[in-house]
């Protein structure tokens, strides 16, 4: 594998205080430490609103080894990850954030494990910085999906991964729109291997992620890997009916042998909202995974590119 070209793939979005130190960082990584293989940079700019893209075509002019994709819209995070590993052409991908928090630096570790035959190489945390509420509820997520996925998706991973070339392949293949690429990236198999890291502090700035983005990011990871949610709404339409049916009983044949009157207005006007609130609940999660379905269905372009540089001939959707 000596010969090998490894492709690094940096998505970011108003990244202007990071990009540079991310691109020199994994520069630095490749002369020192893994001076025998080529390196190829990938950066998919999610249409920044600040100067990452400027900084971007000032780094490409002296980088003939970096390629840079700027989207028309903000297509999101994981799509901009995606679409770096499927623009990648190197012979295995890594997916690093610009913000540093993942340190590069175990790039190396990765790629060891890849020269000892693994297809799939994954970083996984042991420290984290952040809010104590937010670490809290990453742990609660985790712990939750763990329970109820359909693949056994490992807990504290991230997409700081590197991919084998035929993985890279089989996952450009996918059609799903919605995408959890760290729980597709296990469903497809492959030898796989863990590596324990502790992640750093952002390197500058504030993260992008705001919490009704990790709120829509559960929402699509267990809603693409757990049929769970949907079978809840059956077992409680069930426990529902049971206690419904028992209730009935106990005030039918207490009002038959004991005279017992029956709750008034109260009662019925709380069952009535308990019952409406479940049912719009139960209306929420159907909806959720119908509009999966659409978007499927729909069948529109993951990304669409407005701008490209050391790249002459690229795809302007996909």
């Amino acid at each position: 594998m000596s010969d090998s070209t490894i492709s690094v793939c940096i998505p970011v979005y108003n990244e202007a205080e990071n990009v540079a130190l991310a691109v020199t960082t994994v520069e630095e990584i490749f002369h020192s430490k893994l001076p025998q293989y080529g390196l190829e940079l990938i950066i998919t700019d999610n249409a920044s609103t600040d100067r990452t893209w400027e900084l971007v075509t000032e780094l490409s002019a002296t980088r003939p080894h970096l390629k840079a994709f700027r989207f028309s819209r903000n297509c999101g995070y994981q799509n901009s990850v995606f679409a770096g590993l499927s623009l990648a052409t190197g012979d295995a991908v890594v997916a690093v954030d610009a913000d540093l928090e993942d340190p590069p630096i175990v790039i190396v570790q990765f790629v060891e494990k890849w020269k000892e035959g693994f297809d799939v190489v994954y970083g996984v945390r042991q420290k984290r910085y952040g809010p104590i509420y937010l670490r809290f509820l990453f742990s609660l997520f985790y712990k939750l999906l763990t329970a109820i996925a359909s693949v056994g998706i490992p807990e504290n991973t991230g997409d700081f991964r590197l991919l084998d070339r035929k993985v890279v392949n089989v996952l450009k293949a996918l059609p799903e729109r919605n995408l959890y690429l760290r729980g597709l990236v296990w469903y497809l198999g492959f030898r796989q291997a863990p590596i324990p890291y502790d992640r750093q502090a952002r390197a500058a700035g504030t993260s992008k992620f705001r919490l009704k983005h990790y709120a829509a990011f559960a929402i699509d990871g267990i809603t693409a890997f757990s049929k769970a949610p949907l079978r809840l709404i059956g077992v409680l339409g069930v426990c529902l009916f049971i206690l419904s049916a028992i209730l009935g009983s106990y005030y039918f044949i207490g009002g038959l042998l004991r005279g017992t009157r029956l709750p008034g207005f109260t009662t019925i006007v709380v069952l009535l909202l308990f019952l409406h609130g479940l049912t719009f609940i139960f209306i929420g999660i159907i909806g959720e995974y119908l509009s999966r379905v659409f978007d499927d269905a729909k069948f529109r372009p993951r990304v669409i590119i407005s701008d490209a540089v050391n790249a002459p001939e690229f795809p302007t959707y996909f």
